[in-house]
């Protein structure tokens, strides 16, 4: 019974968090989710760049982020990549680049590429950035 109450409390908790803790066992930051424009792999590493211009290591690997933020606003564009869909400015599908805020360039894999193309000719009016021609 306490293990079923401790996980109902564990959802609750997942389902409601805004901020992540970065950093080892004894020495974190907490950022808001919200100011993580893009996670870029660096080997088991993941490199978290915020909004502000600083840029955070993380000991977690880029697939740790994935699965975390799973039902929020990310999405993994190339095997190096991931970001948040509510930084991006502009999408060229011709180039496969992502333009984010801050003047950050990333590229788009050739398999991702196809989903985000589909993906904004079924939800044009859904997307939080615009597309170039």
């Amino acid at each position: 019974m306490i293990v079923e109450k401790t996980k109902k409390h564990r959802v609750l908790i997942e389902d409601t968090y805004t901020y992540l803790r970065v950093g080892s066992k004894h020495q974190g930051t907490y950022i808001d989710k919200s100011q993580i424009i893009y996670i870029k792999a660096c080997e088991s590493y993941a490199w978290l760049y915020l909004k502000d211009g600083s840029k955070i290591l993380s000991s977690k690997a880029i697939g740790f982020y994935e699965q975390l933020f799973s039902d929020d606003n990310f999405s993994r564009i190339h095997r190096s990549y991931l970001i948040n869909l509510s930084h991006v400015k502009q999408y060229e599908p011709r180039y496969r680049l992502m333009h984010l805020h801050g003047e950050h360039v990333l590229p788009v894999s050739h398999r991702k590429n196809r989903v985000i193309a589909k993906m904004t000719r079924t939800q044009e009016t859904n997307m939080p950035f615009k597309m170039a021609v």
